[in-house]
């Protein structure tokens, strides 16, 4: 009978292994309640998962990307731009994490030991795809091609393929880089030269001090549908002429972007989709202007050339201004300026020194100090960013077109 037996004992110790505890610390197995599950790093918070290099914050954790509500404990250099750049893979979301933490009253002061809510519906877990070793690509090799598309000589860094034993080429992929993004078009402003027309915002389903992304507005019905888009902004002081005096049109600060939903309540209402800073139901809303993105290398305009006038604002309202800075000029499609253009700024080169002996004071020739390129036009003005410059950029300097190199 004892004989019998053993092969019976032999397989169920086969198929049913007496290791059972390892369960609790194997690669990729997520604990639950007090436990915690370490490969490769350490256990972190209360309920989290740990394997290889990928690590897990917060209170609660998801995996490849499975929507959840977390926490987060915020260490010594956050931001709430930061946070909502890592978290929500979006930094202009970070409002959604002030408005769901009602204790932060002043966004820009957050202090390290300080845990957060993390808005529903997102995740921070990383997509891991796993790549089998005979799968791994060998590394970059030269090789040098010709043919229709390779000019003779040419050297190329290329990926090799391997088929039926013979290397084939491939030209790496060329990414070309905007000017500008669609944020940077959008929330450098524009000026109102008149004639813009403008709507109010009549209330919120929500009635708050302060408005910011995906909160919801309400707008009049008349000539408003589903789908319209409308840029928020508000009206920061007047732009003159700086050599006449004469008033060019007013400065708009772009605070975000609304778009209509639907009706409700006798009213259209609209979702935040966009917001660069707070918004009040005291702001306007502007016909949305569709950002034009250009790419580099941007190609010559032979309608600029001659083209000069003035810095004639700044944004903000600041006194000066200098590289990623946002300022504004007195030439705009109408003068044949396109998104794009470049223009040299000269600050005034003044006189010589009164002190001498002359009759008229002698003038300097004005000094090359910077270079702008155009963002986005108006009829008669245009925003451009500051590329580079020598010192700070100020209101009356004069610009010229110039060609690129």
């Amino acid at each position: 009978m004892k004989n019998r037996l053993l092969p019976v004992i032999f397989l169920l110790a086969l198929f049913f292994p007496l290791s059972t505890a390892s369960a609790a610390t194997s690669p990729g197995v997520r604990s639950f309640g007090a436990q915690t599950s370490v490969s490769g790093g350490r256990a972190l918070g209360a309920q989290t998962s740990v394997s290889g290099s990928r690590r897990s914050f917060g209170i609660q954790t998801s995996v490849l990307g499975v929507p959840w509500t977390g926490r987060y404990k915020i260490v010594k250099g956050d931001t709430l731009w930061d946070i909502s750049k890592v978290r929500l893979s979006d930094p202009f979301a970070w409002p959604r994490i002030w408005k769901k933490n009602q204790f932060i009253h002043n966004p820009n002061l957050i202090y390290p030991g300080q845990v957060i809510k993390l808005p529903q519906g997102v995740s921070i877990a990383p997509r891991v795809k796993v790549v089998k070793k005979e799968e791994v690509p060998a590394p970059p090799v030269e090789e040098r091609e010709t043919g229709p598309f390779v000019s003779k000589g040419t050297t190329l860094m290329t990926r090799p393929h391997v088929t039926e034993g013979k290397i084939i080429t491939i030209p790496p992929p060329q990414t070309k880089q905007p000017v500008a993004n669609e944020e940077t078009v959008l929330e450098a402003g524009f000026v109102d030269e008149g004639g813009i027309r403008t709507r109010t915002i009549e209330g919120s389903p929500v009635p708050q001090s302060l408005y910011g992304l995906f909160d919801e507005l309400y707008v009049k019905t008349d000539g408003v549908k589903a789908g319209d888009r409308f840029i928020i902004g508000r009206y920061a002081g007047e732009v003159k002429d700086p050599g006449t005096g004469d008033t060019i049109g007013k400065m708009v600060k772009v605070l975000g972007v609304l778009k209509i939903e639907g009706q409700k309540d006798g009213f259209m209402l609209g979702s935040i989709t966009k917001a660069f800073t707070d918004i009040k139901i005291s702001d306007r809303l502007f016909p949305y202007r569709e950002p034009v993105i250009v790419y580099e290398p941007v190609p010559a305009n032979p309608k600029a050339y001659g083209v000069s006038g003035y810095i004639v604002a700044l944004r903000d309202n600041m006194k000066d201004v200098s590289q990623a800075d946002i300022v504004f000029i007195d030439r705009g499609a109408k003068d044949g300026v396109r998104p794009g253009d470049t223009f040299l700024v000269e600050r005034p080169g003044g006189y010589a020194n009164k002190e001498l002996p002359i009759e008229r004071p002698v003038p300097l020739p004005d000094v090359k100090t910077g270079l702008i390129q155009v963002v986005s036009v108006s009829a008669h003005t245009a925003a451009a960013k500051v590329v580079s410059s020598d010192g700070p950029l100020k209101t009356g300097y004069g610009i010229y077109y110039s060609r690129p190199k």
